[in-house]
């Protein structure tokens, strides 16, 4: 009886075995081979039962590495090697379920070469640092792909390189410290032919600390770091991208009033940038530099010279070359289109000089304010341009006379969508002699 007992207990043993059977390593081996597979390896160590709460259930879970062809047309030997899990039902059946994939390699496709990455990561040197150049004093010490690593392919259209690094950086308010880093920075595409794009993501690891230096608090806090250093130097080579522009020594108010307007009319969106950057008031500069523009001061040149330059209707078409005079004050006016329903503003200070017995000199003329507004939609624009010439502006120096004092009211238009037009010749009697403000202050 005993020993039936004992038989029967081991029949048991040996059904809930074979009902919760792992797979074999050939068994995986067998069920990742598909087409185009050229190799299956597994990872060491043995199947495991793992708890997968999306699921509900136990599966199970095997590290495994498939290697197929990467189907890249241009690079017909190129391969890709898969890390993944294959994943089998844990049961009455142990039939394969699915294979999760974690992360691709590529090989066989080329790279560029060293010195051509660290070039690239030259040419994107603020991505590159990210946060760092904001606490960095100086440039790297050195840059540097380390020996024994190198790209790692994860799609044919991106790559990761890891580099060295080190470079003294800000750890405190009186403290300068050496730090060492690799930086894995990852470079994208948008076709195998395709340059690389300007953006790339760089993240660290393995940060270390070596040696500390100490200064005084207010002596560390005035040292420029190395992103004002990397911005400065940007902004100087942009700006002079943008060419040479002559400021003319203006005696008043009206002189930059007229200049101005005669470049939005006449000028292109290049020469007028480099005309704003030039007259723009200093609080639109970061401190101390002439060529960093404040994100304040970077929004009234974008919007000027795209309100001018960048639109269906250039601000020649909507503005006359002897606007009216919507508003006028000391440093500052407010001048009409041609058909007095949009108009731009300019407010200007005088600034920097120098003392001399007593008094200010050698103040100069800066933008405070300039607001460019123009009519946008197709059919403004056909508006104005349906009246015959000569019907909204007079040629300069035919001067009305409505407006020609300072302050002079001019009038609101009626409509947004153009009852002028039946009073051409009204425009004309009003609100134009900017040109003669001159003579008339």
């Amino acid at each position: 009886m005993r020993d039936r007992l004992l038989l029967l207990l081991a029949v048991l043993g040996l059904a809930v075995l074979a009902v919760h059977a792992q797979p074999g390593d050939a068994q995986i081996i067998k069920d990742l081979t598909r087409p185009g597979v050229l190799k299956v390896e597994l990872a060491p160590g043995p199947t495991t039962k793992e708890w997968h709460s999306a699921h509900g259930q136990y599966m199970w879970d095997r590290v495994a590495y498939v290697t197929r062809s990467a189907e890249v047309a241009e690079y017909p030997e190129a391969t890709v090697r898969i890390t993944g899990i294959a994943r089998y039902h844990y049961g009455a059946s142990t039939s394969f379920r699915e294979f999760k994939v974690a992360e691709n390699e590529y090989f066989g496709l080329p790279a560029p070469r060293k010195d051509e990455m660290l070039g690239m990561i030259r040419e994107r040197y603020l991505q590159f640092l990210g946060h760092r150049a904001g606490r960095m004093f100086g440039d790297l010490h050195y840059l540097r792909i380390p020996e024994g690593e190198g790209v790692i392919w994860h799609t044919p259209l991106s790559f990761t390189i890891p580099v060295e690094v080190e470079y003294d950086a800000k750890t405190s308010n009186v403290h300068l410290t050496t730090i060492r880093e690799k930086i894995d920075t990852r470079f994208y595409r948008d076709a195998v032919s395709a340059p690389w794009k300007e953006n790339i993501v760089s993240i660290g690891r393995d940060r270390t600390e070596g040696g500390q230096r100490t200064f005084p608090a207010e002596e560390l806090r005035a040292m420029p770091t190395f992103r004002d250093q990397l911005e400065e130097q940007q902004a100087r080579t942009e700006l002079a991208a943008l060419g040479e522009v002559g400021i003319p020594e203006f005696k008043s108010d009206m002189e930059v009033f007229l200049h101005t307007h005669k470049l939005l009319r006449e000028s292109d969106a290049r020469e007028f940038e480099a005309y704003l950057m030039r007259m723009l008031a200093p609080t639109y500069f970061v401190e101390g530099s002439t060529t960093r523009l404040t994100p304040q001061g970077a929004e009234v040149v974008n919007r000027a010279v795209a309100a001018a330059f960048g639109g269906k209707s250039s601000y020649a078409a909507q503005y006359c070359p002897d606007p009216g005079v919507k508003h006028r004050q000391q440093d500052a006016i407010e001048i009409w289109n041609a058909t007095q329903d949009k108009h731009t503003r300019m407010h200007i200070g005088r600034f920097g000089g120098g003392w001399k017995n007593g008094q200010k000199v050698g103040e100069q003329y800066r933008f405070i304010a300039l607001e460019v507004w123009m009519w946008t939609d197709a059919d403004n624009i056909a508006r104005i341009r349906s009246y015959e010439p000569g019907m909204l502006c007079k040629p300069v120096g035919a001067v009305g006379t409505s407006a020609d004092k300072v302050g002079a009211s001019a009038p609101e238009p009626s409509s947004a969508t153009g009852s002028q037009q039946g009073a051409g010749s009204d425009l004309m009697k009003k609100g134009k002699g900017l040109l003669n403000k001159l003579a008339t202050p």
